[in-house]
């Protein structure tokens, strides 16, 4: 009998399992995803205090979508609406906010973004560059560049931010003032290629500047190296380091350390790490690692050349990329007055 009941109760207990089982099985197959992912858009780079408006989306399929935003540094409790305003807090640091899209029957979905909140007054966020105390305003836009005179050139001591082509480092135009924007060749030239010293095209420059050619480059570097570099497929040892500045953005390094370059910008040239675009700038590369800045003068009818520092050399050297599709930094020159 004691056999036959314990027998009995286990079938019990199969049975019910195998119920509890099913019906989770049902209730997983009868609650479908959402269909499309959240998205909205904030840069990864903030001014920090500004106000900001999102606007949440991406949900195709059903049509009574709930979108809620959560954040701790930004709302005092969550929020039921499509789009939102917010204050950014006025302070540095680095924060979060999250869209979740609902839909009662469907599993939920959401997607994060964290940024980081800079500030652009002078020597706030961003140290460590050196100011000439000379500088020109391009009347296109008002923005102001400081420039220094080397050899037989004036050279922007930063790079141009010109928003009439390019792009703003990681879509953040907050950063103008840090990394100014990257072009592809076609953008930076108007698609004109140039030789001669102090020849090369005006192209996204201001008026009265132009896009350095080789021999605007070799100008620089001879005038650097005290005479000992005179051709522009050299490697210009050493000039790396003096042409590029020990940076910090948020008290945060920038160069990637390396004993092999101490970025002493002897010349307040102000190199820094921007890196550059691929893809039709899609995907921004090399960040904290290499500084690129085009050549007017052109290696074939698809490439041109460019010139680089990398983190771990001393050296300048030269290389070329595709002429549209590879975006890269501008630095602008004049024959010095």
């Amino acid at each position: 009998m004691k056999k036959s009941f314990r027998l009995i109760l286990l079938a019990a207990f199969a049975v019910l399992f195998v119920a509890v089982s099913c019906k989770k099985e049902e209730e997983t197959e009868t609650k479908p995803s959402l269909e499309g992912s959240v998205t909205f858009d904030l840069p990864e780079f903030v001014l920090k205090g500004d106000i900001v408006t999102l606007e949440a989306g991406g949900i195709t399929y059903p049509d009574d979508i709930v979108y809620k935003w959560y954040s701790s540094s930004l709302l005092a409790d969550s929020v039921a609406t499509q789009r939102v305003t917010v204050r950014i807090p006025d302070s540095i640091g680095t924060f979060s906010i999250t869209a979740v899209a609902q839909s009662e029957g469907y599993y939920s979905t959401s997607k994060t973004v964290t940024f980081t909140t800079v500030d652009t007054a002078r020597d706030a966020s961003f140290k460590g560059i050196k100011y000439s105390g000379k500088s020109i305003v391009d009347q296109r836009d008002g923005n102001s560049y400081q420039y220094v005179t080397i050899g037989n050139l004036d050279w922007f001591a930063q790079n141009l931010a010109w928003d009439g082509a390019g792009v703003a480092f990681r879509n953040a135009p907050v950063t103008h003032p840090f990394f100014g924007r990257l072009y592809s060749w076609d953008e930076a030239t108007g698609g004109v290629e140039a030789s001669g010293l102090a020849n090369g095209p005006r192209g996204a420059c201001p008026e009265g500047w132009s896009v350095p050619t080789n021999e605007d480059w070799v100008d620089l570097a001879s005038a650097m190296s005290g005479g000992k570099v005179s051709s522009f497929s050299d490697k210009w040892v050493g000039l790396g380091e003096k042409a590029s500045a020990q940076v910090f953005l948020n008290d945060v390094k920038l160069w990637v350390y390396s004993p092999d370059n101490e970025h002493t910008n002897d010349f307040g040239w102000n190199g820094v790490p921007v890196g550059s675009t691929m893809r039709d700038n899609l995907s921004f590369n090399d960040y904290t690692k290499y500084g690129f800045w085009w050549s007017s003068t052109a290696k074939s009818g698809t490439q041109a050349y460019f010139r680089y520092i990398y983190e771990d050399l001393s050296s300048f050297p030269m290389s070329a990329s595709y002429r549209d599709g590879f975006g890269a930094s501008v630095r602008c020159v004049r024959l010095h007055r």
